[in-house]
């Protein structure tokens, strides 16, 4: 008999798990549940660098810069790219002058995509890499034209979403073509000589007729130091997005499938003559650094008169005698400022129970249903209202806790005169 005593209580969880089937049920759907989380886990966890991955290796192949032959977008021109790529035309880019190809571009087309970030010193640059090359294509060309390529040529953001007829002699055309969405209008200086320069595209028929020189596309002849050079003031119908509207596909393939090599040059923004940003200060404001020492001599102030308004330290001699009324005050207080009632009332039972404890001559290790049968006992009361009074926490409104509070109190009353 003792012996099955003793086993029962050194291994109480097998006994608690043969007697009760229920309780292994439960411990196995916790274990599963815990399974599954983790699968869960790990699979979200593959699932995110999946994405990352992915989302790295777009990033590394293609590009969103406007005019760029690596970009899907609708203002890339990976579409062109791609078809002249089918057509045998070998494609370099080149993105930043320092990147240029060291060998001379004997026999290609160089095409240049913008001039707004070219500084004179870069355009040189450009034009002794071009001087040998067999033509030179301008997209998206700025108002710097003459003084970074050195072509007498202007250039004003008119942009026209209609068809423009070529109306000009040039190899460049056939006679049903059309090119939409024009986006800068050139206007060629009157001294160069009109063999010398051909202008296309103008925006309406009869444009010229008064005797200006103005299209969306110029054809400057070859001349000593430069080859043939054409300025395209439609470059947005060459994009991805218009490519296909009109003859626009034809006319990208005309310009820039001549030869067999294509070296597309995108210049960026250290062509310019600007040092690109070192650090975070570079991109920052200038009154980012002044702002932010002011702000930290307003600190260190606001902290040297918060600090002289606490006064001085004093010294008070230890050890401190804290009473027990204000400890409990205190602690009332906090109930009170948080509404914490059932930690309140919890509190104020758990005293009850341990002085009823002791005036009925109960053990410490007594449970609280022994001391509510004892209570019961002795004050003949039911044992659901006792055990109200002295273990259930819980109360809705003040005027209920201060209720219960004067009910233990009468009860432990009670108690005393038996």
């Amino acid at each position: 008999m003792s012996t099955a005593t003793h086993t029962s209580a050194a291994h109480p969880s097998e006994a608690s798990t043969a007697d009760d089937p229920s309780g292994a049920r439960l411990d196995n759907e916790q274990g599963t549940l815990q399974n599954v989380r983790r699968w869960v886990s790990w699979t979200s966890v593959i699932l995110v660098l999946m994405i990352v991955a992915t989302v790295v290796a777009g990033l590394s192949g293609s590009s969103e810069r406007p005019l760029d032959p690596n970009n899907p977008r609708g203002n890339g021109m990976q579409a062109l790219a791609e078809v002249l790529r089918d057509e045998g035309v070998e494609i370099t880019v080149v993105r930043g002058l320092d990147n240029l190809p060291q060998e001379s571009a004997l026999g290609s087309t160089v095409l240049i995509s913008g001039t707004a970030f070219l500084s004179p010193d870069s355009g040189e640059d450009l034009l002794r890499y071009t001087r040998d090359a067999d033509s030179v294509v301008i997209l998206a060309p700025q108002d710097n034209l003459a003084e970074v390529l050195g072509v007498e040529a202007t250039s004003q953001p008119i942009s026209t979403p209609t068809a423009m007829v070529p109306e000009c002699d040039s190899p460049l055309w056939e006679p049903e073509d059309r090119v939409t969405r024009g986006d800068a209008l050139l206007d060629v200086d009157s001294s160069i000589a009109r063999e010398d320069a051909t202008t296309c595209l103008p925006p309406s028929p009869g444009y010229n007729a008064g005797g200006s020189r103005s299209g969306y596309l110029v054809e400057v002849a070859p001349a000593s130091s430069q080859p043939s050079t054409v300025i395209v003031g439609f470059a947005s119908a060459l994009t991805n997005r218009y490519i296909t509207e009109e003859a626009n596909a034809a006319t990208g393939l005309r310009l820039l499938g001549s030869t067999d090599e294509l070296i597309w040059v995108i210049p960026g923004i250290s062509d310019a003559g600007d040092q690109p940003p070192q650090s975070l200060l570079d991109v920052l404001p200038e009154a980012v650094v002044p702002a932010t020492a002011l702000g930290l001599v307003a600190l260190f102030l606001l902290t040297l008169v918060r600090g002289r308004r606490l006064g001085k330290v004093t010294t008070e001699p230890l050890p401190v005698v804290i009473h027990a009324i204000e400890t409990t005050t205190s602690r009332g207080r906090l109930y009170q400022e948080a509404k914490d009632r059932q930690r309140a009332l919890a509190s104020l039972q758990l005293a009850a129970r341990r002085r009823l404890a002791s005036r009925l001559g109960l053990s410490k290790g007594s449970t609280p249903e022994e001391l509510v049968q004892a209570v019961a006992h002795a004050t003949g009361r039911h044992t659901q209202e006792i055990h109200r009074l002295l273990v259930d926490p819980t109360v809705n409104n003040d005027a209920t806790l201060v209720q219960i509070a004067r009910d233990m109190r009468s009860l432990e009353d009670g108690i005393v005169t038996l």
